[in-house]
């Protein structure tokens, strides 16, 4: 497969996967969740892969879904329904996955770009990074494994402040919370992110699959079945006339994504999906 909206760099032991849509702040598209799925299934069958590092290009890491893709279709709930579907599939395939995953985040993460955090073993980020769900920006629910890996990491109280109350958590109250790892200067960040990595392939890497199943076994027993109920429930959501007009408002308006939207105003960034 060519790829095309993601960049993948073989670096030794390490896969570099890039999200490479700079242009629309790393919105995910159909076409990049295939190149994603892709990407992680190809390094899984790679026996001298042990790291699978994720970052994003620009100034963003990920702002989430396409809404411009979203509002162009005519079928909302179909496009939803094979966008998360295939993103689940690329997750669930990593969550079950030898490789660790280390997310080196350097700008905004939202939506499915905070899924993409949440799904990740290590996380490491500057202090330009943020967090926010912004699903409801939109009238969407949270997908990528939002709703059931949020509550785990920071617990139900911070959870619902992210999900329901629209809060974006800062780098430092992300480090604070148990969001992230650790907090890395922009400029260090991709040393950072490839020394860890090289620090875990050095080790003992018949061990670093087995060892990362049992540390999630009980936390991600029932996970298959939640990404399924949250796939139907955020198609379902199109059906709504509220939903539809949000959609439909942020597409008028030229905007790509929520996050990049509130970017250019001059607030803090945010992103659906």
């Amino acid at each position: 497969m060519t790829f095309t909206q993601i960049s993948v760099e073989r670096d030794g032991p390490l896969l570099w996967l890039t999200l490479n849509r700079p242009q629309s702040a790393n919105s995910i598209t159909i076409a990049m969740a295939e190149e994603f799925c892709t990407a992680v299934r190809q390094a899984e069958a790679d026996p001298d892969c042990h790291v699978l590092i994720l970052c994003g290009a620009g100034s963003f890491f990920c702002s989430g879904g396409d809404v411009l893709g979203m509002a162009g279709s005519e079928d909302p709930a179909g496009f939803l329904a094979t966008l998360a579907g295939t993103m689940h599939e690329g997750l669930l395939a990593l969550a079950e996955s030898r490789l660790v995953t280390v997310a080196a985040v350097d700008g905004p993460a939202a939506g499915a770009g905070l899924g993409l955090v949440l799904n990740a073993d290590f996380v490491l980020a500057s202090p330009a990074a943020s967090f926010r769900s912004a699903y409801g920006a939109v009238g969407l629910t949270p997908d990528c494994g939002v709703s059931y890996l949020l509550p785990q990491m920071v617990g139900p109280r911070r959870a619902a402040e992210i999900g329901l109350g629209g809060r974006v958590a800062t780098a430092e109250e992300a480090l604070d919370w148990g969001l992230i790892s650790e907090l890395v200067e922009s400029p260090d960040l991709t040393g950072r992110a490839r020394q860890l990595g090289l620090q875990l392939a050095e080790g003992a890497t018949q061990a670093l699959g087995p060892t990362k199943r049992l540390l999630n076994a009980g936390r991600l027993a029932g996970y298959a079945g939640h990404l399924a109920d949250e796939l139907e429930t955020i198609a379902f959501m199109t059906s709504h006339p509220d939903t539809r007009n949000r959609i439909a408002a942020f597409a008028r308006g030229g905007k790509r994504s929520v996050g990049a939207a509130h970017s250019e105003e001059g607030t803090r960034p945010a992103e659906v999906r």
